[in-house]
């Protein structure tokens, strides 16, 4: 989808910087809202049209004027689309919000970058988001310029019915523990207690939602404490900065007159990048949170069934804790259990019962200690991605002697790349403008500009990975046009490795490499190789990912049904829905659609009222559980509009 859409390349030296110094930028801003207000208010579509750029235009929208997350592309659809939507919502006049920058990025793609605020009235709410614009050469004999919009970007930031209260947060937790009161109620319940569903938990309390996590896990946090033991984030620390823990809000003010320790909110300063965050670090970050803020939770819960009833638009959720079984009557409920991360990915291999040594998935790793206590000498790793590079290094350091196997060239990302301040590094110095740097922008483009920085970096020290192809792992890096880590991280979930420096193992010949070859059958001392080869080896761990991307695949055993089972009508109770009846309802998760938007993902489903999918990556945990949390807070009030689905056209205003 980035190659069929390439950014727009601009004449060189068409704009003098020179001439947009001072206000200037908010004033050719201006002007252009000033046309584009103007047509919306007359309805006039052939002027809307001609404010956006011919050539290439999107307007993506998170909930604002849709109600659903979408990326409009091109003039005559974005036109079309936003009389139709500007009409539902009653939307006011967009307005600068503060002032606009000129930003020459690269000699042939320079931009207007302008931030907006507006108003809704149906429901009413808060609006904010950004254009960019480009230069067009109206009229080349007298050199005159017209700014044109390139990308509308559109969000709702609060609804007036309950703008965010950050004091809501100090509120003490329900009282949920008990054999007395094994039935409760709750206008929300989440499965899972990691990263998501305390960022989205924490958010409806600021909204006044009630919710309550479920969690199978007997702590806060178990999620990391229950990965192996050598594991890391290989980000910049402040990505990972939970709802409210920013030092811009006013929680941590809050937290100064509060019970907390401002001190242990947050990550503290010595785990701010370059430190990389350890499996305890995130673990401990997770257990603050819920303790600081009172967030309501049941661990220990195993979830035995799950209903819904259609009549009464109400959940049934029963599980077994140890003080005995619980029931949760809920207005919504939210998966928040990971994508990809549940159902290990095991590949299937031949004379599996000749093997006499150890073949465990990574989810089952912990470290090498324990496999030196059962006598392993030897390791082959299976995959070459982050958690295969971190197992091998852990082999290595505890004096087993480690091969990987290499299935297929990989694409290798140094460390300083990813945390450079043109990178994730700019949320070392803001998270708050950050994310709405990174995530006002439709994935495609922000993908492109990614693979354009790190092709620049690349560029710069061409001959960064040879000594590791010489060593012979099929090291792909940022030169070659094919690698883009958004593409990794959205279409394949992961696949790439960001090398903090494991890499020099393998080229100083510590760890083995066995590349382009995959493992094809046991023997009774090793693996047999699709060349025909054979390594000898006391232990396999295979780091080859997950196959739970899509939650349909694993939404009825998650909500306590069987794994696999048709959606048959829940016996004569036809308005009941059992869960795989709710699973078959699921639209796809995770992946891109047609649009660039994340599948599944925060929003409604098609076919399955009131239940929600709340995950992603620690970026999205924090953006988009205010996503969740609105449309939730929305429908409670009696204010959700419906999602808006169909793209209009300027022949018919209406939906395709």
């Amino acid at each position: 989808m980035m190659d069929e859409n390439p950014v727009p390349s601009l004449t060189p030296g068409l704009i003098d910087p020179a001439s947009m110094a001072g206000d200037a930028a908010t004033t050719q801003a201006r002007a252009v809202l000033d046309r584009l207000n103007s047509a919306l208010a007359t309805g006039d579509t052939k002027t809307l049209e001609s404010c956006f750029y011919a050539e290439q235009a999107y307007w993506k929208d998170l909930l604002a004027l849709t109600w659903h997350l979408r990326t409009f592309r091109g003039p005559s659809t974005i036109a079309a689309s936003l009389l139709e939507t500007a009409k539902l919502r009653e939307v006011g006049a967009f307005e600068v919000d503060g002032e606009a920058v000129f930003l020459p990025a690269t000699p042939v793609l320079q931009f207007i970058d302008c931030p907006l605020v507006f108003r809704t009235k149906s429901p009413a709410g808060l609006c904010r988001g950004k254009m960019l614009l480009l230069p067009v050469v109206e009229d080349a004999n007298e050199n005159k310029i017209a700014w044109k919009i390139w990308i509308f970007s559109t969000r709702l930031e609060s609804l007036d019915v309950h703008p965010e209260d950050e004091k809501l947060l100090q509120s003490p937790r329900r009282p949920l523990d008990g054999p007395d009161s094994p039935d409760f109620e709750t206008d929300v319940l989440i499965i899972g207690a990691g990263n998501a569903a305390v960022a989205l938990s924490a958010r409806l309390k600021a909204l006044g939602v009630d919710s309550v996590m479920a969690e199978r896990n007997p702590l806060p946090g178990d999620n990391w404490a229950l990965r192996y033991d050598c594991m890391k984030f290989h980000i910049p620390t402040a990505f990972c900065d939970l709802p409210y823990m920013c030092a811009s809000t006013d929680t941590l003010l809050l937290a100064l007159t509060s019970s907390a320790n401002p001190d242990t909110i947050g990550y503290g300063e010595e785990l701010q990048t370059p430190h990389l965050l350890s499996r305890q670090d995130l673990a401990d970050q997770v257990r603050r949170y819920v303790e600081t803020f009172n967030l309501n939770a049941i661990y220990s819960a195993q979830i035995q069934r799950t209903e819904y009833d259609e009549s009464t638009k109400r959940w049934s959720i029963t599980f077994n804790t140890p003080s005995g079984q619980r029931r949760a009557i809920s207005k919504h409920l939210v998966l928040a259990t990971g994508i990809g991360s549940q159902k290990p990915n095991m590949p299937k291999i031949a004379d599996a019962h000749l093997y006499r040594g150890i073949s465990i998935h990574s989810s089952a790793y912990k470290n090498a200690t324990v496999l030196k206590q059962q006598g392993v000498k030897t390791v082959t790793v299976i995959g070459s991605a982050n958690t295969a590079f971190d197992v091998l290094a852990d082999c290595h350091a505890a004096g087993l002697s480690a091969t990987m196997n290499v299935r297929s060239p990989t694409y290798i990302v140094p460390l300083e790349y990813v945390c450079h301040p043109l990178s994730l590094g700019a949320y070392d110095s803001g998270v708050e403008a950050a994310d709405k740097l990174f995530l006002s922008l439709p994935s495609f483009v922000d993908g492109q500009l990614a693979r354009g920085l790190f092709a620049m970096f690349a560029s710069n020290e061409p001959e960064r990975y040879t000594a590791l192809r010489n060593a012979g792992f099929p090291a792909m890096d940022s030169a070659d046009p094919s690698c883009a880590l958004m593409h990794n991280l959205l279409e394949r979930a992961g696949g790439h490795y960001v090398d903090v420096g494991t890499t020099d193992l393998i080229v100083e010949k510590k760890v083995g490499v066995k590349a382009n070859v995959e493992p094809t059958g046991y023997t009774e001392t090793g693996l047999r190789f699709s060349d025909g080869s054979v390594l000898e080896t006391d232990a396999v761990i295979w780091c080859t990912g997950f196959a739970d991307g899509d939650v349909r695949t694993t939404a009825a055993e998650i909500l306590g049904g069987e794994p696999n089972t048709d959606g048959v009508v829940n016996g004569e109770k036809k308005h009941i829905l059992a869960p795989a009846e709710i699973a078959a309802r699921l639209d796809g998760t995770w992946g891109v659609d047609a649009e660039g938007e994340i599948r599944g993902m925060w929003k409604r489903h098609g076919d399955a009222e009131n239940i929600w999918v709340m995950g992603g990556y620690t970026q999205q945990h924090r953006w988009h559980s205010r996503t969740l949390a609105l449309q939730i807070k929305a429908e409670l009030e009696g204010l959700l509009p419906e999602a808006y689905r169909g793209t209009a056209t300027k022949e018919s205003n209406g939906y395709l």
